[in-house]
């Protein structure tokens, strides 16, 4: 574990004299690096330290890698004031945002609830954790709204100084719920426990209610009852429209776990957003994991359905929910996760991986036109789905290759002596350049390490096979063994797949910058496989950020104007 993985471990016990020791440490750690103390005083007394945030100015943003506070100072609207205060740093430095990186553990969850009550509109993920991008204009205005009477402002303390200066005393605050809670409670557990106890009950529908049939569907009513803070809910209510949310359906998921004893992955909140649908997926005994392969992200809509295949790693949710968030309403998106997510044996190679998807897709729709797409390893997957549906004398109208470069077509061979090859290289080297220099100095530092374990292995290997090394594609401390075992999976089957031609067109979304080592053709090699060619459009990001705000929205903006064109062509 790195010095600063520990002293980030270290300071979660929200110890102010652990904050003090360690505000030097990181000083010295982090040269490059800025630094905000927190410090809060009210009528009963100066409680001195209670926060430290650790920052760094980027090209457009400001980077803020740790940000601790005293379980003593939550609720308080203590965390309001410092993200306006770092608002009003990147205003101040004419930055256009604040970056609040956040890696899940066990004792940060009040950090992450905080982040997600004022900023759930920025959460993107990013390698295992989230990364909460707020306009800096939106983060320099940020003030402490509570929900009801019981959580006014008036409980903030009567001077929280987010800065190096010194405090200044004003009028005495009240002594109000949150200020009993965090002075009554030592542990942030207890704390979101207590203030989740004291929240507001909302009316349900009355109209449509319907009441539970069964005890499990008694039970399912009563854990979403207390949940999402509803006197009454019915069997057919759905999920997200009585305010559900992908957050709240892991705590759900967690105590269904804990009541019935059968634990459900994320995805089938989305298969089955009503009690009734849920309990008859409980019943059937498919707790475990969800046989179908096709998950509905968006399912409302009379047009013809989207299918967006899965990346390496055979999830679709990271990237494709929230794409889908700003698709039309009326369009209708479904994801197609892996086999080895449904708990079935993974396909080794692309062909037979296409062919299992192809037969779902046409049990749910038994003939296209088919709109396919998929992102990266995705996009080769849906490329070869495209192929063996036309071969079957099936017709598909739409085939959107989301920054996803074909395999073993060319695109990795570098021709250096072609025409303008030089100046093309400099070009995408420049975007590279500036894509690498967004990552906060964590990320670059990991990225160099990584790089430099590839390349000795690299060096040492002199068995001559072409073998996937996981750790040259992305940071495998990241993610969980099981998605380790698909990932390697998956790229092994892209290095030994070889694309064929395909007798239609494809569409490539693609970002400006590619790998630095390949042939930087603008369609990726595609228009030497599709036959009838390829529509390129350039969107915003790198490969990494996407699905990211801002860049997701250009991206669904985009797509839908592609798959508008292709429906209206195949009236």
């Amino acid at each position: 574990m790195s010095r600063i993985a520990q002293l980030t471990q270290r300071t979660n016990q929200f110890n102010c004299t652990t904050l003090r020791r360690a505000e030097g440490d990181i000083r010295q750690l982090l040269t490059r690096s800025e630094i905000l103390t927190v410090s809060v005083g009210d009528r009963f007394g100066d409680y001195g330290l209670t926060g430290v945030v650790v920052f760094e100015q980027g090209e457009s943003s400001l980077h803020v890698e740790t940000f601790l506070l005293s379980c003593r100072v939550l609720g308080r609207g203590v965390e309001h004031r410092v993200v306006a205060r770092l608002g009003q740093l990147a205003l101040e430095r004419k930055l256009e945002w604040v970056e609040i990186h956040f890696n899940p553990s066990p004792k940060n969850k009040p950090t992450f609830d905080f982040l997600q009550s004022v900023g759930e509109q920025f959460r993107q993920s990013l390698n295992g954790g989230y990364v909460f991008r707020f306009p800096a204009a939106h983060a320099g205005q940020l003030t402490f709204n509570p929900p009801n009477n019981e959580l006014e402002p008036a409980s903030s303390p009567d001077h929280a100084t987010p800065t190096q200066h010194a405090t200044s005393n004003s009028q005495p605050a009240k002594f109000s719920l949150c200020r009993q809670i965090a002075l009554e409670f030592n542990d942030p557990a207890k704390i979101h426990a207590r203030i989740e106890s004291k929240a507001v009950i909302r009316h349900g529908n009355q109209a449509s209610y319907i009441p539970p049939r069964s005890e499990l569907e008694s039970q399912l009513c009563e854990i979403w009852q207390r949940h999402l803070h509803i006197d009454r809910v019915g069997i057919t209510d759905n999920f997200f429209e009585i305010g559900g949310h992908s957050l709240l359906a892991v705590r759900l998921f967690a105590e269904i776990n804990r009541v019935t004893g059968k634990k459900l992955p994320l995805v089938t909140i989305f298969q089955s957003p009503t009690i009734e649908q849920l309990a008859l997926h409980l019943a059937q005994g498919h707790g475990e994991l969800s046989r179908s392969l096709l998950v509905p992200l968006q399912p409302k809509g009379a047009k013809p359905p989207l299918f967006l295949v899965h990346g390496a790693g055979g999830d679709i949710l990271w990237g494709y929910a929230n794409l889908s968030a700003h698709m039309p309403d009326d369009q209708p998106i479904y994801g197609i996760k892996s086999s080895g997510q449904a708990g079935r044996e993974e396909f080794a190679r692309i062909e037979d991986m296409a062919a299992c998807y192809v037969k779902e897709l046409r049990v749910f729709q038994p003939h296209g036109p088919y709109y396919l797409g998929g992102y990266c390893f995705g996009g080769n997957v849906a490329y070869e789905m495209a192929r063996q549906l036309h071969a079957s004398g099936e017709k598909v109208a739409f085939v959107a290759l989301l920054d996803s470069a074909p395999a073993n077509a060319g695109y990795e061979r570098i021709h250096w002596w072609a025409p303008r090859y030089g100046l093309r290289f400099a070009r995408n080297l420049y975007y590279w350049l500036s894509d690498f220099a967004q990552q906060s100095p964590k990320e670059r530092r990991e990225f160099f390490v990584r790089k430099l374990r590839v390349l000795g292995r690299k060096i040492t290997d002199r068995r001559g096979k072409r073998t996937v090394d996981l750790e040259a594609v992305i940071d495998v401390s990241h993610f969980p063994e099981n998605e380790l075992r698909l990932w390697r999976i998956h790229l092994q089957g892209l290095i030994d797949h070889v694309q064929q031609p395909y007798p239609g067109q494809v569409t490539l979304l693609r970002t400006r910058g590619q790998p630095l080592l390949c042939s930087l053709e603008s369609d990726f090699c595609w228009g030497r496989l599709a036959q009838r060619g390829v529509e390129v459009t350039v969107i915003p990001g790198s490969h990494e950020n996407v699905f990211m705000e801002p860049n997701v929205r250009t991206l669904a903006k985009e797509l839908g104007f592609a798959i508008a064109q292709a429906q209206k062509e195949n009236r």
